[in-house]
């Protein structure tokens, strides 16, 4: 670990977490909007999670920065939550944010207010819209009813914070005290549903979700698949990922609704693809999903063993962090000597 600028100002109030990837496309902008994104310090966790060329070039000097490298290339889940633990500190609020992102002035102030404001809040995004600003993201739509995106399209959304199931990791701050308590992303996922999974246990755990009506970033949609190969890697990775949150989030015996979508879900979709209708995928890619999810098949039908995996896991990588900030917002922060 390498560190910069290790001087911890008292007035901080956000530690983000970014992976970097691959990132040499995106890291220059990302980091160079996301200096104005706050009025007060921020403190940076910048992960060198491989592929990155860029990273000795950039200028942190606009953050307390520190740059963490992973031992070896990690899922997204499981590279966010080496930071979090491997972190100098963390402040009271921590942002996960994606490489692929732009920051317009002032956003991450809005969501930090609108937490303090709101205190049954335990997680917040803003609002996400693509990376050219021409239009909304498709993962912030996606967390909307049909409902919530009609009134967006007629701008007549009145809340400041609009009360989600899940919000998505291109950019979602996390109360820290919150997070301690519901534990970090679930490395079963590596990439994709991770981020609702971690809502879901926000929400478990009778915290809200919402998004910041002020607030704004811009996304980049598919920053990591720019190959056909890499899209099916990723469709494969969805489908077995959304198998695998919709149990956990459902109710109902879980051995039973696993079996029917091994039965039922499971041929519906090969024949879909087989048939090559609209938004289904080649067969090879569901066979290797399904796969896939053999694999963790007692996780999937029991309750008991799936949270058995996860406390292994937490205790593996030492959870909780530390030192983590009191719940209380004194914003007095943790130095490394």
């Amino acid at each position: 670990m390498t560190a910069q600028n290790l001087h911890i100002d008292s007035e901080q109030v956000v530690s983000i977490i970014l992976i970097a990837y691959h990132g040499d496309r995106w890291l220059p902008d990302c980091l160079g909007t996301l200096a104005d994104a706050s009025t007060q310090p921020l403190h940076l966790v910048l992960v060198d999670n491989s592929g990155n060329t860029i990273l000795d070039d950039l200028d942190l000097s606009a953050f307390d920065a520190e740059v963490l490298s992973t031992p070896r290339p990690m899922g997204f889940a499981e590279a966010n939550n080496y930071a979090l633990v491997e972190a100098s500190h963390l402040e009271d609020t921590v942002l996960f944010l994606n490489q692929d992102t732009k920051s317009p002035s002032g956003w991450i102030d809005e969501c930090v207010r609108v937490l303090r404001e709101n205190p049954s809040l335990g997680a917040v995004s803003p609002y996400i819209r693509t990376y050219e600003d021409d239009g909304w993201d498709t993962s912030f739509l996606t967390c909307l009813s049909e409902q919530q995106k009609a009134r967006l399209e007629r701008d007549s959304v009145s809340s400041e914070v609009i009360p989600v199931q899940n919000a998505p990791a291109p950019a979602l701050l996390v109360r820290t005290d919150v997070l301690v308590e519901t534990g970090p992303f679930d490395p079963v996922y590596g990439s994709y549903y991770e981020d609702y999974d971690l809502c879901r246990r926000i929400r478990d755990e009778g915290h809200s979700i919402g998004f910041c009506r002020d607030a704004r970033i811009r996304h980049f949609a598919g920053g990591s698949t720019t190959t056909e190969q890499q899209q099916r890697r990723r469709m494969r990775q969805v489908i077995r990922n959304r198998v695998l949150y919709e149990l956990r989030d459902g109710d109902g015996p879980r051995w039973w609704t696993a079996v029917r979508r091994f039965l039922l879900g499971f041929p519906h979709r090969l024949a879909r693809g087989v048939a090559g209708t609209s938004s289904s995928q080649p067969p090879l890619v569901t066979l290797k999903a399904y796969g896939d999810l053999l694999r963790i098949f007692d996780r999937l039908v029991s309750e008991r063993r799936d949270e058995a995996e996860w406390m292994a896991y937490l205790d593996e990588i030492g959870w909780p962090p530390r030192p983590v900030p009191s719940p209380v917002s004194s914003r007095a922060s943790v130095s490394v000597q």
